[in-house]
C-alpha cells in the first residue's frame, strides 16, 4: 500500500475529516502485518475498533432489560409516594419564603423604631407645664434678641465707615 496515501489519510483522520471508505482503509492496512515501526503505536487502535465491531455486538435482550428497567423506574415514580414528597417541597419552598419575608419585616421594622427612637428628642415636647415652655421660649427669643442688637451696632459702625468714605470720594472729585 502507497505510505504517502496512509499519512494523508492519518493526517486526515486526526482532523475529523475522514469519510468512512478512508477510514475502512485505514484499519485494513493497520490490520495488517506489514505495518511500518513510526505508526507501531497507533496501529492498535485500529485494531481495538476491528476488534470490537466484530466481537462486542449487544444481544437483543439487552433493549429489552434497558426499556423495562425505565418502565419500572417510571412507574416507582408516578407513584403516590412521588406526590407526596413533591407536595412536601413545594409546602417547603413556600415556608422558606414566608420566613424570609417575616424576617425581613421584623428586622425592618427594628431598624424604624431606632430612628424614630433617635429623632424623638428632637420632636417630643421637653415640658410637662405650658406656662414652663412659654418661658424658656421667652428666654432663647431674649438671647435671639440681644445678639441680634449687638450685631446692629457693629453693622450701623459699618455704616458710618461707609458714610466717611462717601464724603472723601465726593471731595476727591471735586
Amino acid at each position: 500500500m502507497d505510505l504517502d496515501r496512509i499519512e494523508q489519510l492519518l493526517a486526515k483522520y486526526w482532523d475529523c475529516e475522514t469519510t468512512l471508505e478512508e477510514e475502512k482503509e485505514l484499519r485494513k492496512f493497520f490490520n495488517s502485518d506489514s505495518v511500518p515501526t513510526r505508526w507501531q503505536a497507533i496501529a492498535p487502535l485500529f485494531r481495538y475498533y476491528e476488534h470490537e465491531k466484530k466481537n462486542g455486538q449487544l444481544d437483543g435482550l439487552f433493549d429489552e432489560q434497558v426499556l423495562a428497567q425505565i418502565d419500572t423506574k417510571r412507574a416507582e415514580s408516578t407513584g403516590d409516594k412521588g406526590k407526596v414528597v413533591r407536595m412536601f417541597y413545594d409546602i417547603a419552598k413556600v415556608a422558606a419564603v414566608v420566613l424570609i419575608l417575616v424576617t425581613a419585616g421584623y428586622f425592618v421594622r427594628e431598624e424604624y423604631l431606632n430612628k424614630k427612637d433617635k429623632m424623638d428628642p428632637y420632636i417630643a415636647d421637653t415640658f410637662e407645664d405650658p406656662k414652663e415652655a412659654f418661658e424658656e421660649t421667652k428666654k432663647a427669643l431674649m438671647l435671639i434678641s440681644k445678639n441680634f442688637n449687638k450685631g446692629r451696632k457693629e453693622v450701623e459702625k459699618v455704616g458710618v465707615f461707609s458714610e466717611a468714605q462717601e464724603k472723601i470720594k465726593e471731595t476727591e472729585a471735586l
